[in-house]
Order: structure tokens, then C-alpha cells, then sequence
């Protein structure tokens, strides 16, 4: 999968080249026609089975060319990754429905449908607890969203929306803090706003999105399903590997071919070593993702995601400070670089929570 991916490469840098904020359609095609966005699925069901560190790996390097088309990616990439964790994650009572769910959205990847995150509101500082959206059920079965989301990455460009919203245990009994409803973008009662004007990841379409007894296709998984199954880690390993391809991506325009200077050759091994330090890293928590991991491996993996954003986009910070002028471009590669390993993937979940909840969570 890595190789079909690689000489695609190219190509994605250079539509970022010519056109850094329009969402990129074409590549995103390129990635459904490579068959990357339903990878994680087993073969029977159109994937190839990879695993959480090859799709951090793909992730990462699609971040070289275009940290916009990376994150647009790790959505449905990270959907595929739960559902690929088969019917075995749920409880027996479940089975069948989580089963028959899978082979349904699998069928869709294979039909080039796109699902995206819808997750994040304002003021609720990523956490699922705080989130506003609820879920009623409607007269004649099923259920009606009604809330205001941000950060939608894909906008109008996705077929369908995985959101967060809050039930009522007589609605759904059983239910957890939250749960997961798939919604038709183009369902009546669904708003998506032209509002994205973000600092990075100009590309990526994340607007505001309100839904006003928006009916849900239906929901995702079973009843707890947050916290039965813990899908939240694969999709933070996806999110860390974005600014790591930021990171990697600045170290190989600034250091091929070597500078002259011994003292920027040294800077540069540094940088070189912090990343590929925060890369094994990010592997080797990813290497531990099951279904229902347990709190250890959660823990895991918000230090990890916090660590390796943290560090990455540092770096990146750094090595553009040695740049020199003829990076100093808004658009150039460097720059554009730079400005997307500050913009989002930081603040999923946002920086301040994450290191609330670590220092929350202490114990050795």
C-alpha cells in the first residue's frame, strides 16, 4: 500500500504547489482509485488488512506531499480501522447488527463514498462530556440530531458525517456518555456553513456544521460504543503523524543537499535524530492498538499524540527559524508546511486538555 501511495507523491505536492486552499479533490481520488481509504479492511471486504503502523506510516508520508490531503484522510482511514477490527470487538448481544454494519460500510468505501469527522464543538475544549449535540428519537423510529459542530474536515465534499451527540437512556438504553450517528450530508436539516479560514490546513474544508432535526442514517456501532470498543486512540496515532510529515518534509527541503556550513549540517543531524526519535515512538504506541485496550494503553496513547505533536511541530518551528530568506515565502513548500503542523492536529484533542488530563492521570 506504501508503494501504490509513493509515486502519488509528486503529483500531491504539486497540485499543493499550484493551488494550497482549494480542497484537494484530485487527490483525494487518487487515494479511493488506490484503494488507501478502505485499506484497513480484509480482503473479502475490498482491503488489504493494514495494520494501525502502516497507516500511520501512509499517513505521514502523504503528509510530505500535503498535510491537507493527510488529515482528510486519517477520517475515513481511521472509520475503516474500526470497523476492520470486525465483529469480535462487540459484545455477543451486538454481533450481528456490528457485523452487518461493517459489510454495509465496506460496501460504501468500495463505491468511493467518503465519511469525515464531525466531532468538535465550541467551548467544549474536545471533551466528549461537554459535547451539546443530542440525539432525540424521531415519531417514526430512529433519531434526529439537533447541534452545532466544527471542524467538519471535508465540508461538502463528504457523502456522509460520523458526529458525537448525547442521548437519553430511555431513548437508547444501555448508551454511554456519548455515541456515533452516521448522517447524509445532503440530509434535510444539515447545514454546512463556508465559515474555514483557518491559519493551516487551508485545503481541508473544516467548516461549521448545524444540525436541526437532522435525521440520522443510523447509529454507528452498538450502545457504549465509545467506551466498550475505545476507537478514539487509532484515530489520535493518525493525527500525530501529520506534523511528524511536516516535520520530515521541512528537514528534507532544508538538508538535501547538505549545506556547506558544519554548523548547519550539525543542526540538522539534531533534527534529524528528534525525528526519527518521535517516529518510533508514534510506531511503537500504534503497534499496541486492540479493540478495547484498556485505560494503560489510552493513557499511552494521549501522551504519545501529545508528545509527538508537540515535539514535531516544535521542530518545525526551529528548522523554519533556519530557513533563510529564500523560504521566506507565504506559499512556499516550507512555509505552507509550517503554518499545517500548527493548525488542527494539535488540537485533537486540544493541547491544553491533553495536559490536563495527563497530569490528571499521573502514575507511575
Amino acid at each position: 500500500m506504501l508503494d501504490r501511495v509513493t509515486h502519488l507523491l509528486p503529483r500531491f505536492a504539486e497540485r499543493d504547489a499550484r493551488d494550497s486552499e482549494a480542497y484537494p479533490a484530485e487527490n483525494v481520488a487518487d487515494l479511493i482509485a488506490a484503494g488507501v481509504l478502505a485499506a484497513p479492511f480484509r480482503p473479502a471486504l475490498g482491503g488489504a488488512d493494514l495494520s494501525l503502523p502502516d497507516a500511520v506510516r501512509l499517513t505521514e508520508a502523504i503528509a510530505t506531499a500535503s498535510p491537507s490531503t493527510a488529515l482528510l484522510l486519517s477520517m475515513p482511514l481511521g472509520l475503516a480501522g474500526i470497523l476492520a477490527l470486525g465483529a469480535e470487538a462487540a459484545p455477543p448481544v451486538h454481533r450481528p447488527t456490528w457485523s452487518a454494519q461493517i459489510e454495509r460500510l465496506a460496501a460504501r468505501y468500495r463505491a468511493g463514498e467518503i465519511y469525515a469527522a464531525c466531532n468538535s464543538e465550541k467551548g467544549a475544549g474536545g471533551s466528549l462530556a461537554a459535547t451539546t449535540t443530542v440525539a432525540t428519537r424521531a415519531p417514526g423510529g430512529g433519531f434526529v440530531l439537533t447541534g452545532e459542530k466544527i471542524l467538519a474536515s471535508s465540508g461538502r465534499f463528504a457523502r456522509h458525517f460520523f458526529s458525537t451527540a448525547k442521548v437519553d437512556p430511555v431513548d437508547l438504553p444501555g448508551c454511554g456518555v456519548v455515541e456515533l450517528f452516521l448522517v447524509d450530508t445532503a440530509a434535510p436539516g444539515v447545514t454546512i456553513l463556508a465559515d474555514w479560514d483557518g491559519f493551516g490546513m487551508r485545503a481541508t474544508e473544516s467548516q461549521t456544521v448545524r444540525y436541526q432535526s437532522a435525521p440520522a442514517e443510523e447509529l454507528f456501532g452498538f450502545p457504549n460504543f465509545i467506551a466498550t470498543v475505545q476507537p478514539l486512540q487509532y484515530w489520535f496515532c493518525l493525527f500525530a503523524a501529520i506534523p511528524l510529515g511536516c516535520a520530515r518534509s521541512i528537514l528534507e527541503a532544508l538538508a538535501r543537499p547538505a549545506p556547506a556550513s558544519p554548523a548547519l549540517r550539525l543542526r540538522f543531524s539534531e533534527a534529524q535524530m528528534r525525528y526519527e526519535a518521535l517516529r518510533a515512538y508514534l510506531l511503537e504506541t500504534a503497534a499496541g492498538f486492540r479493540a478495547a485496550a484498556g485505560p494503560d494503553y489510552a493513557a499511552r496513547v494521549l501522551r504519545t499524540k501529545t508528545y509527538v505533536t508537540q515535539e514535531a511541530t516544535r521542530l518545525c518551528a526551529e528548522l523554519f527559524a533556519l530557513s533563510g530568506g529564500r523560504h521566506y515565502r507565504r506559499n512556499g513548500a516550507v512555509a505552507r508546511a509550517f503554518a499545517d503542523s500548527f493548525a488542527g492536529t494539535a488540537l485533537r484533542p486540544p493541547l491544553p486538555l491533553a495536559l490536563d488530563t495527563l497530569v490528571e492521570q499521573f502514575d507511575l
